[in-house]
């Protein structure tokens, strides 16, 4: 359906950067770093997700969706998608154009500050896959052998910002036609225990208007009420199984065995005094952190007398 001169410059597009692919390919199997296939599932980190809305919300009135490339690394069969940045583009109905330049250099730079990362995929809004997102992948599929495509529904259509990740599989006759489809694979979406505590503080937030409040003794009262909240479930649960009312769990089991040998054998006296030894070094560095905003407001205060 597209004119003859429109896929003659796309294929010498793929041709001048094909060299440049070669060379950073052949760089990461020597660092042990390619993506290899199969990819058997996909973990998320919250902040790619953040990053994609972020785009999205900022997006050119002309565009329809927001593109761009995630980065992270491959370890077994699993790829961990942990950065992202957008890629500038624009889609019509005859064409579509990416900043492929940008794309590289931004990429180039994010390995500068972490060497353990590279492009894995690319990213898009919307559900929706089509003819141009194929033309998408395959600039990607330049860079590494399985890069996986991730959709998100920022119109939320199903009243929930629902997730895709895909690969492409080969299809088509051998010395004939050939082509690719997207087949789904799993994720997920992890973050660190830091990350979660985070995400626990903003959700807290949804429907208010309040400035929010990052005192940190007040987070600690709060961590220790869900600490204390989520003991209480599982107590319940295990005695539940103790009196036959619900069916042993093996795997949650070893779970619970796990979270108890990983506590430290302490008295109560002891994790007492931990506790008021680190609050009593938290109320100090507050206390030093005041008094320094104050000999610096006083000293700003007398350099404008003088």
């Amino acid at each position: 359906e597209y004119g003859k001169q429109w896929y003659q410059r796309r294929v010498r597009e793929f041709q001048t950067l094909q060299h440049y692919f070669k060379r950073i390919n052949l760089s990461m199997a020597m660092e042990g770093r390619a993506v290899a296939p199969p990819v058997r599932k996909v973990i998320i980190h919250p902040v790619v997700l953040f990053n994609i809305v972020d785009s999205f919300e900022r997006r050119n009135d002309n565009c329809k969706r927001v593109i761009g490339t995630l980065m992270g690394r491959y370890d077994k069969g699993i790829i961990y998608v942990t950065e992202s940045f957008a890629v500038p583009h624009q889609e019509t109905d005859e064409e579509v154009c990416m900043g492929m330049d940008y794309a590289m250099r931004i990429s180039e730079m994010q390995k500068k500050v972490n060497t353990n990362m590279y492009t894995v995929g690319w990213y898009s809004s919307g559900l929706q896959i089509n003819d141009y997102s194929s033309l998408i992948h395959s600039f990607y599929k330049l860079q590494l052998p399985s890069p996986v495509h991730l959709t998100l529904d920022t119109a939320l259509k199903e009243q929930k910002m629902k997730i895709n990740t895909h690969i492409t599989l080969p299809i088509g006759v051998k010395n004939g036609t050939e082509g690719c489809i997207f087949t789904p694979v799993p994720h997920e979406i992890k973050g660190s225990e830091a990350d979660q505590v985070c995400l626990k503080f903003f959700q807290g937030l949804k429907g208010t208007k309040k400035t929010p409040n990052f005192n940190d003794p007040e987070q600690i009262v709060h961590s220790c009420d869900d600490m204390m909240k989520q003991s209480n479930v599982i107590l319940g649960y295990v005695k539940q199984v103790s009196s036959g009312e619900v069916p042993m769990d093996k795997e949650v089991g070893r779970q619970l065995m796990e979270v108890v040998q990983s506590i430290p054998n302490l008295e109560s006296d002891t994790i007492t005094n931990m506790l008021n030894s680190h609050m009593q070094d938290l109320l100090a560095v507050e206390y030093l952190t005041y008094l320094t905003k104050q000999q610096l407001a006083i000293g700003a205060r007398i350099n404008q007398i003088l």
